[in-house]
């Protein structure tokens, strides 16, 4: 299986993967799919991010998520961590990345 199929059933099935939804349990999950390539699966991601923020090129891909997810949800940012929809917003420019870096 594919890395970013494996992202996808990961997001859908955490529990298979031993993850418990949370954000910083895919951060870490997801970390360790990059480190597995070598860096591969995650090069360009973090400069990509940043550019969509239009800042943040000193920060590291997850707290750049939370940026972005800040900026578009307006929330304060002691409640990032714990919410569904900053999980949904990662996978979703992951796999918005992966394809078009995969283009």
């Amino acid at each position: 299986m594919e890395f970013p199929t494996r992202l996808r059933d990961a997001h859908r099935r955490p529990g298979a993967y031993g993850l418990d939804g949370s954000y910083l349990n895919y951060v870490a999950f997801i970390n360790g799919g990059d480190a597995a390539t070598d860096g591969e699966l995650l090069r360009g991601f973090r400069p990509w991010l940043a550019e969509r923020l239009g800042h943040g090129t000193n920060l590291v891909w997850w707290a750049l998520v939370q940026e972005i997810y800040a900026a578009e949800a307006n929330v304060p940012s002691d409640a990032r961590l714990a919410n569904e929809d900053l999980c949904n917003l990662l996978f979703s420019l992951l796999s918005e990345y992966l394809a078009g870096d995969a283009a």
